[in-house]
């Protein structure tokens, strides 16, 4: 556990420590490189529920990517489906393709991603809570979904100088 002091807003303030709990529990789903894995604190429950789903419904599966985009969690596992995110003027439209390019499969392990991703956007990205929260906030150009509470801490870490 890092000792270094951080700031109350920073989202991301127990990233390692996430990463490296989920590493010991499930090795297998974590291939290198280790730059491929970062969601907020406050999503880090969705994660384990990810990572105990791909355990039971593809034992043998690995996570390729796990991050925040557009205010909201995204898990890409090998051999899901292809992704893509297209921001318009009336918000973000979400969509994906069998790797064949038809319709995504609506196997178990896609419902329950799919659904821990709409979780994301109801859960604080700081704290996990759920009061206040429903919508991504824009700060200067980069979403993040926060309850009422957290939105002020998150905004007042973001306007720090890079690095503190």
């Amino acid at each position: 556990m890092s000792t270094r002091s951080t700031h109350p807003g920073n989202i991301f303030a127990r990233e390692r420590d996430n990463i490296a709990s989920l590493k010991a529990v499930y090795p297998h789903q974590f291939p290198e490189p280790s730059w491929a894995y970062s969601w907020p604190d406050g999503w880090h429950r969705l994660v384990t529920d990810a990572c105990a789903a791909l355990d039971r419904l593809a034992p043998d599966g690995r996570w390729l990517q796990i991050k925040e985009k557009f205010g909201g969690l995204r898990l890409y596992y090998h051999g899901g489906p292809l992704r893509f995110d297209v921001h318009t003027p009336k918000g973000v439209i979400s969509g994906s393709l069998d790797p064949d390019g038809g319709p995504v499969a609506p196997t178990d392990l896609n419902r329950l991603i799919h659904q821990l991703e709409e979780d994301s956007g109801l859960t604080c990205a700081r704290c996990g809570g759920a009061h206040g929260v429903g919508r991504a906030i824009n700060l200067t150009g980069w979403w993040i979904t926060a309850c009422e509470t957290c939105e002020p801490l998150i905004r007042a870490h973001r306007a720090l100088p890079h690095g503190e």
